[in-house]
Order: structure tokens, then sequence, then C-alpha cells
């Protein structure tokens, strides 16, 4: 009987000194010997620091084939052997060989993994480059050249279409267990008709809009939690009448990116704004809200928005981009 306490003492003392996620000796209680139970490894949660890189369609660089691009660096000027002479006035995508993509700024996958939040609530994976990729874009104003990766990813995410589908990947050294990517799950849309909810009415600036002769649309969508807590877009478009072609009527748009705390009503606004694609949650609730705005990439840390954004340039605007870069409510279809 002592020897079977003594040894159950030994158990419990091992448990507590191995540290979590390691395998320790349990004492069986029918014959005395020793089984292995693997601890279960405790979720890290979303990082404190974390190191973003914005994901790019591989379609939208000119890659004939779906696919996603992350994020590595932008190439100087004095580097950029890819895209010479004439070819710097215009966009353009080329291979980068594996033996130079690291002298071009490369992540070194070694020392920290890359890893990628694809589906709604799902964990992250590891993401492991396998090719890489010279990506010039931008107009004459703004043109750059991008080193981006295509990767070899251990779990699946969505094909390239709506922004709210876009993943996000993290580089850091160990897996980011528990911190999960929540895509907007929430909307509303306001006819003429519909007043706008008293909480995003206080930010709106007063606008001169009377039937017939102008209308109101609005609309907003969200990421939340399981306490309502999170983030939420606003866009707001005032349309002045002008014959039977919407074409042809004037707008005054106007869009916002909020944040609203658990179990509150008030709204916060966040600068300089974005539009909203995503969250990364963990056991402590909201840690990031994600916007994105002509190729710049906004983290907002939600325990600290008094703070600015981690800012993260991956892409240069291109005319098409500025083109589209109006959010509007107009029924114009062009």
């Amino acid at each position: 009987m002592i020897n079977g306490v003594m040894r159950a003492g030994f158990a419990l003392v091992l448990a507590l000194t191995v540290g979590p996620g390691a395998a320790w000796a349990q004492t069986d209680v029918d014959d005395g010997s020793a089984v292995v139970v693997d601890m279960p490894e405790p979720d890290r949660g979303c990082p404190v620091k974390p190191e973003f890189l914005p994901m790019t369609p591989m379609g939208q660089v000119g890659i004939d084939r779906l696919g996603w691009l992350v994020h590595q660096a932008i190439i100087p000027a004095s580097k950029d052997k890819f895209f010479q002479a004439g070819a710097r006035g215009r966009s353009g995508v080329k291979p980068v060989p594996m033996e130079m993509a690291k002298k071009l700024g490369a992540l070194d996958t070694k020392k920290a993994s890359i890893w990628v939040f694809g589906k709604e609530k799902s964990k992250a994976c590891k993401g492991t480059p396998i090719a890489y990729w010279a990506v010039r874009m931008g107009t004459d104003e703004d043109r750059q050249t991008y080193l981006m990766a295509e990767l070899a990813m251990e779990c699946e995410v969505l094909p390239p279409g709506r922004l709210p589908g876009t993943p996000i990947a993290l580089r850091q050294k160990d897996e980011p267990t528990g911190c999960v990517l929540r895509r907007p799950n929430r909307s509303l849309t306001g006819k003429e008709m519909d007043g706008i909810p008293p909480d995003y009415a206080e930010h709106i600036p007063p606008q001169d809009c009377a039937a017939p002769e102008c209308a109101r649309l609005w609309e907003y969508f969200g990421v939340t939690g399981d306490e309502g807590e999170g983030a939420f877009d606003l866009t707001v478009s005032y349309l002045h009448r002008n014959g039977s072609n919407p074409c042809n009527w004037a707008t005054d748009d106007l869009s916002m990116l909020f944040v609203r705390g658990r179990e509150s009503t008030s709204l916060t606004p966040l600068k300089p704004g974005g539009q909203l694609f995503g969250g990364l949650w963990d056991f402590s609730g909201p840690r990031f809200i994600l916007s994105r705005d002509m190729g710049v990439l906004y983290a907002y840390d939600y325990q600290k928005l008094k703070a600015a954004p981690k800012v993260v340039r991956y892409g240069s605007p291109t005319e098409e981009d500025l083109i589209h870069a109006k959010r509007t409510l107009s029924p114009c279809k062009k």
C-alpha cells in the first residue's frame, strides 16, 4: 500500500514539473503499472506583436490560375533586375529564382514559419514557399515591384473572390494555437425610408437630402464574437436624382469603420478606416480588427484602440483600382 502511494505521488510531482504539453507517467490504479499520458498543449492565443503578411490573388497580378500570393517585401529599384528600362513603366509579373529570393527580402522560414488563416474559425496552418514572383504594379505616379511567395498550404483556403473571403498570414516561430480568423457574419441594409440606427447616426455629419429629389441609402456589415463585440463597416450614399438614368445622378458617399466593445451599445470610429474583411479572436475575445484600403493592410489592436494600427504596404493601386475605389450604393450599373 505504501509503495502504491509513493508511486502515485511521484506521478503527481512529475506532472507538475515537466510543464504543459509534455507526456508524463501516471500510475494505473489496478496493477500499479505506469502508463504514458499526453498532456494537451495549452492555447497560445493570438500573438501580442504579430507580423502580418497580406495575401493577393494570383489572377490580380497576371498569373492565369486560381490561388494566392503572400507578401514578402518591396524590391527597391537598385535591386530590381526584373523590370528595367521600358518595363518599369508598365505592370507585369516574372518568376524569381529561389536562390535570389532571400537577397531580395524573402522571409527566412527557418527562423519563423508562415501561418495562414483561411476559412471561418479554422485554425492556422503552415504555409511553405514553393515559388517566388516579382510583381510590378501601380500607376505612373506610384509604381513599385513587390516580392511575393506562392505557398504550399496544409489547409484549404477560399478561392479569390469577395474581399471578406481573403485569407491572412502571420509570421512567427510557434503555431498560434487558439487564435482564429472570424469573417463578417452580420449585415443590414437600409432603403430610402429606413432610418439609420442611432448608434451609427450620431457619427454621420448632417446632410441636406430631401425626398424625392434626394434619396439616402445605407448598409453595414460586421464581424462579431459571441458577446456581440467586434467591428462594423458602414456605407451611406446620398443620391441626387437627375432624370431617370441613375448613372446621371450625383452622389455623396461616406464610409466609416467602427468597433464595439463587449456589452456596449456605443460605437467608436477607427482611423484611418479601410474596408473591413475580418478579425482575429482568441480565448480573451477580439485581438485584431483587419481592414484593407488601396494596397494597405490595417490591423487594429482591440486592446489598444487609441494606438495607431499596424500598417503593411503590400501593393500599389492600379488605374482600375482608382476608378473603383469609391464605395457607393448607387444603383448605376456600368
